[in-house]
């Protein structure tokens, strides 16, 4: 047997790696899984933010590493779910190295199996979002600001850049992280802290002013952003909302951790709990607590009191890495306890049921982040796209009747670009605005003040859902419904549009 020592460093980072790609690639997403995967395939035609080609922030870098990547295909979703995939695989790596950075090899290593079977993390490897990448920045940010804080000030300088190059994928990212940036660097001369800061804006500019170019300039990119908080993001605040949203924004967090945990919720509440009642979490080391604590809680604030996605897990992908060294560290200290009653060393078996069991998890659950509910979005999207087929494109216009976030007005675009597809959006600001409506054909989107249909256009195919999927009125030709989905397919002459939601605009 090779000794330990004569074992090249890089062997485990480069096995994990592989590890990763081998075990994603097979059960990907064969199609767009949501709208903004559909918002992510049309910005590589054209890259538009005030028609959400892609929608606000704008996700600069990350469109352009697609573009990258379309050199070798033309399927936007492979595009993308490659670049998921490479990024799970540089996120599970950057947690090994972190958790053996902190707290030594052996938490690295179950860290890092821990997030390889991470129901979460492994669903966002397979799908056409940002969130892994985002997974691997929290990482790889909070890896170098570790380094600073024990004293390799060089690393001051990598993680500015690397803050600045996050932004250009997800710009939440480095407004979230850059709590732990400071607090990193607190100990370092506070000129070597501007200059930092001054190169992660320099950093920054390199996207953003390229961004702001392709966009249209500052004043239309502002308007984009200020569209979308009015009508979307800004109209969800607990202070706008007060206790339901709290309790809404709270579980829904909640669900997402255990998601991303999996089996980890037991170990990491029941060592929790163990060291509460025996007191040792008065040993814990100060300086390593708060490091976590800076790092999840500005993330864990704005998702409580402004806004989280209740469909949408790959939110708490930024903070999770923190829960999996913590359940790493869970796993070592109760096998010790348990060692001391069974004088038997559970921690090899305790590690490894954990990760069988997520595996388990993500294949048979039928949650929302699982191998099952890929598998069974691609067959209702097939299912809605064939529905709306067997329309005559050059008579009919299809009409989407709120923003679906899996079977959206964007996988039409993006999948039937023949049809002309109109979201119907009727909501008002608090300010009187009505949102502008977005309609699009040929992979292009539109802004208009309401709907102005063609000459030839005399029939509609409206996805709807709930209550209009029994609408009986006078008009409805045809009806479709798409599996287990909710969703179906009204279709009939133009005035069933007008019936159906008198509150639209019509330009004609």
């Amino acid at each position: 047997m090779v000794p330990l020592r004569r074992i090249h460093p890089l062997l485990f980072p480069v096995t994990l790696f592989l590890l990763v790609i081998i075990t994603r690639i097979p059960f990907q997403s064969n199609l767009l899984y949501s709208m903004d995967s559909g918002h992510f395939a049309l910005a590589l035609e054209k890259y538009s933010v005030p028609t959400h080609q892609p929608h606000p922030p704008g996700y600069f870098l990350y469109v352009m590493l697609g573009r990258v990547f379309r050199f070798f295909t033309n399927d936007a979703n492979v595009v993308f779910v490659s670049i998921s995939i490479a990024f799970s695989a540089f996120a599970i790596v950057a947690l090994y190295y972190l958790g053996k950075e902190i707290y030594g090899r052996s938490t690295g290593v179950l860290s890092a199996a821990i997030g390889l079977t991470s129901p979460n993390l492994w669903f966002h490897g397979e799908v056409a979002l940002t969130y892994a990448a985002e997974a691997f920045f929290s990482t790889l940010i909070a890896f170098l600001c570790w380094r600073m804080h024990s004293g390799k000030r060089s690393c001051l300088w990598l993680s500015a850049i690397a803050m600045g190059v996050a932004g250009g994928v997800r710009q939440d990212t480095p407004i979230f992280l850059f709590p732990l940036f400071l607090y990193s660097a607190k100990d370092l001369p506070l000129r070597k802290i501007a200059l930092s800061i001054g190169l992660m804006a320099l950093t920054s500019l390199f996207w953003f002013l390229p961004m702001l170019r392709m966009t249209g300039g500052w004043d239309a990119y502002y308007g984009a952003f200020r569209e979308l908080w009015t009508y979307n993001t800004g109209t969800f605040t607990v202070i706008g909302n007060g206790w339901p949203a709290l309790r809404l924004y709270s579980s829904t967090l909640l669900l997402f951790v255990v998601y991303g945990l999996g089996f980890g919720v037991f170990p990491l509440v029941l060592a929790l709990y163990a060291c509460i009642r025996q007191g040792k979490h008065r040993s814990w080391d100060r300086e390593q607590s708060v490091f976590f604590s800076v790092w999840a809680f500005p993330s864990i604030l704005f998702y409580l009191l402004v806004f989280i996605h209740p469909a949408n897990p790959g939110y708490s992908l930024i903070i999770m890495p923190v829960f999996y060294i913590l359940t790493a560290l869970a796993l070592e200290f109760l096998s010790s306890d348990f060692q001391r009653i069974w004088r038997k060393n559970w921690y090899p078996w305790l590690a490894f049921f954990l990760v069988f069991l997520n595996a388990c998890w993500f294949f048979l659950s039928t949650s929302p982040p699982s191998y099952r509910g890929i598998r069974q979005h691609d067959r209702e999207l097939v299912a809605m796209l064939d529905g709306i087929r067997s329309f005559p494109p050059q008579e009919t216009a299809v009409f989407v009747a709120k923003d679906y976030v899996f079977f959206s007005f964007r996988h039409i675009m993006y999948y039937l670009p023949e049809y002309r597809v109109y979201l119907v959006d009727r909501r008002r600001a608090s300010t009187g605005e009505i949102r502008i409506t977005f309609w699009g054909e040929n992979k292009e989107t539109n802004n208009a003040d309401g709907i102005d249909l063609p000459e030839g256009i005399d029939k509609v195919a409206i996805l709807t859902d709930g209550g209009d999927c029994r609408h009986t009125g006078d008009g409805v030709e045809s009806r479709q419904r798409i599996d287990h989905s909710g969703l179906c397919i009204l279709s009939g002459p133009v005035m069933l549009l007008k019936r159906m939601f008198p509150g639209l605009r019509f330009l004609s």
